[in-house]
């Protein structure tokens, strides 16, 4: 029989509470986070109750099927605010006529469904080394009639890359620090030829975007896009909500700083540039 969510969070509550080894600052600072995710977990039974798990806007709206994440936040994903420090940049991608785009670390394939709904034109290739990564975006591109378009793989080595040397290609990567090994255009040439939308994890790896812009100057241009709290409106059913609601509806579980940087090839003889945003 299934635990009730109030009954699991509260357990855990009591357990961090009573546990001798910390102090109750170190309590407190486990309970928020914790109360935090069980709020939001509220809310998102009640978007998929009324949605059923469709992507209500942005460059995204009308995804089918997302009933789950693989990991952090899913009311974002839901409402369609998810990343919207990108948005704008998603515009521009899906106004490119890009041959193939390769999503490195595709989770349940928000990225790789949402924007194959959206470029028939391009090959898609999703990859996760995660098993049940790797299902779970095979199921949601069955629920947007995208199985025939999106390939799902394993692992993604770096001298992969020079398969679709030539092609217009993008890189949309997300692989939790990892892409500090992957993205090196000096190891792997073919990615000199490929715009990247890469999430760096400086969380884990201070410095580690810098580093990524650092490789690619020569070769791109870079735009840097840090996570902001920017306004976005809400279903009609927050109206009357309370505005803590509204705040964790729109929270993104980030433990740290996540910036993305978008590196796009240079014509011949342009000259280098770097902004952050």
């Amino acid at each position: 029989m299934a635990i009730d969510l109030n009954d699991r969070v509260t357990g855990y509550l009591v357990e961090d509470l009573a546990d001798d080894a910390l102090n109750n600052r170190q309590r407190l600072g486990k309970a928020l986070p914790m109360l935090c995710r069980w709020r939001a977990t509220l809310i998102r039974d009640k978007l998929l109750e009324r949605y059923g798990g469709t992507v209500l806007a942005g460059p995204f709206a009308g995804l089918a099927g997302m009933t789950a994440v693989l990991e952090g936040c899913h009311v974002p994903k839901l409402l369609g605010s998810y990343e919207r420090e990108l948005h704008g940049v998603v515009e521009r991608i899906l106004a490119t006529p890009y041959e193939v785009v390769l999503n490195v670390g595709c989770a349940e394939g928000y990225y790789a469904v949402g924007l194959a709904r959206r470029m028939p034109q391009a090959r898609f290739l999703a990859f996760d080394t995660n098993p049940e990564a790797q299902a779970a975006c095979r199921r949601l591109a069955e629920r947007n009639g995208m199985a025939g378009r999106i390939a799902v793989g394993g692992t993604l080595a770096g001298a992969d890359f020079a398969r679709w040397q030539g092609a217009r290609t993008l890189v949309v990567c997300d692989i939790e620090g990892a892409e500090g090994e992957l993205l090196d255009p000096a190891a792997h040439p073919a990615l000199a030829g490929m715009d990247v939308l890469v999430e760096c994890h400086d969380c884990f790896r201070p410095g580690l975007s810098t580093a990524i812009a650092r490789r690619f100057q020569p070769t791109h241009r870079i735009e840097g896009y840090r996570q902001t709290l920017l306004p976005f409106e809400l279903p009609p059913e927050f109206a009357r909500a309370p505005e803590l609601d509204r705040m964790l509806a729109l929270w993104e579980w980030r433990s740290g700083p996540t910036p993305w940087l978008f590196m796009t090839v240079r014509s011949e003889g342009e000259t280098s540039t770097a902004e952050c945003r």
